[in-house]
């Protein structure tokens, strides 16, 4: 097995910021709304506002630190080198219809 040493030097701050923030929401998001679940039960109301303003806050900061994380990433990555990857080229795949 013939394997191909590559390095990851560089990720694109705001692309893979924009890409990472929505498999984050996935999880964050359910767990936002059982935080606003409780907060209901607890005091018998929640505004829209609060609401509407806890899930784009959430969006908002998952962007932005995920865009700081990558920004450091390249700082790291430039000083001290990247992650290693090993990649192996796969067979052909064949149509089985």
């Amino acid at each position: 097995m013939k394997l191909t040493k590559k390095e990851l030097a560089f990720l694109d701050p705001t692309h893979t910021a924009k890409t990472l923030v929505l498999v984050y929401l996935c999880f964050s998001v359910p767990i936002v709304l059982l935080a606003l679940f409780v907060a209901f039960i607890r005091d018998g109301a929640i505004p829209g506002f609060t609401v509407l303003s806890a899930l784009i806050l959430n969006a908002l900061l998952g962007f932005g630190l995920l865009w700081v994380a990558c920004k450091v990433y390249n700082w790291v990555a430039g000083k001290f080198g990247g992650i290693e990857l090993a990649l192996r080229e796969l067979p052909e795949e064949v149509d089985a219809e």
